[in-house]
């Protein structure tokens, strides 16, 4: 993991894509949740992991913050991402667990780019996703404890679904509950020559072994007989 200094060169392509100019006061892509900048969380950190469906493997090679303190990370060093096995054909209730050892956040998170490659796809994607203030308001909202009557929880735990065709979700983890499904104020997925911070980000998949080998056993057992992209994300 690696902090940045503001606006520094080898992102200024991301801001080609339409998001805020810091000098002119700090605003999202939409104008939208300036008054949650600089708010403080009531906890120290926040947690983020990824997950792809049973048999259907993606890798995260990279991963692009900026946060509510005006502060920009890259991510190069990730936690695992791991199979959701409960999902398949959809998304499971519980998707997945945690801890996360290097997937950790400091502050509200305003734009997270995700670099990802997909094995059943054959092919790497950036995904962008803006926050919306409703993700903000759980992630600092105390909820009670209905497991241990008297104590409170936060929505700290992040997880990011990897799927088929490039699709991508994000839920907060509610204790043990089942997770809760966000809805970004944007986000959108590229590949090929349309990605931009993605483009030279090397990929951790060969998928030049892939087009001559085809896929490993277990996937070619899971996908036979059902059609692509072999379920709803």
């Amino acid at each position: 993991m690696k902090r940045l200094p503001l606006m520094v060169a080898v992102l200024g392509v991301i801001l080609l894509s339409g998001c805020h100019d810091r000098r002119a006061g700090v605003k999202t892509l939409l104008g939208d949740g300036v008054e949650q900048y600089g708010q403080k969380l009531p906890y120290d950190h926040w947690h983020f992991n990824f997950f792809y469906p049973a048999n259907l493997p993606a890798l995260v090679t990279m991963v692009y913050l900026e946060d509510g303190n005006i502060r920009e990370t890259i991510y190069r060093r990730l936690d695992p991402t791991e199979p959701s096995q409960g999902s398949v054909g959809t998304w499971s209730q519980r998707v997945g667990g945690f801890p996360a050892n290097f997937n950790i956040g400091k502050a509200l998170p305003v734009r997270m780019t995700v670099c990802w490659d997909s094995v059943i796809d054959k092919k790497a994607y950036e995904t962008e996703i803006w926050f919306s203030r409703e993700t903000w308001q759980q992630m600092r909202t105390a909820y009670p404890d209905t497991y241990r009557p008297g104590n409170t929880y936060y929505r700290n735990k992040m997880i990011i679904g990897l799927a088929p065709e490039g699709k991508v979700r994000v839920w907060l983890k509610d204790n043990r509950n089942p997770v809760v499904l966000q809805h970004p104020a944007r986000q959108f997925t590229l590949t090929g020559d349309d990605m931009l911070i993605c483009k030279n980000v090397p990929n951790r998949i060969d998928f030049s072994y892939i087009e001559a080998n085809g896929y490993d056993p277990f996937i070619r057992n899971f996908i036979e007989g059902k059609r692509y992209p072999y379920g709803n994300w």
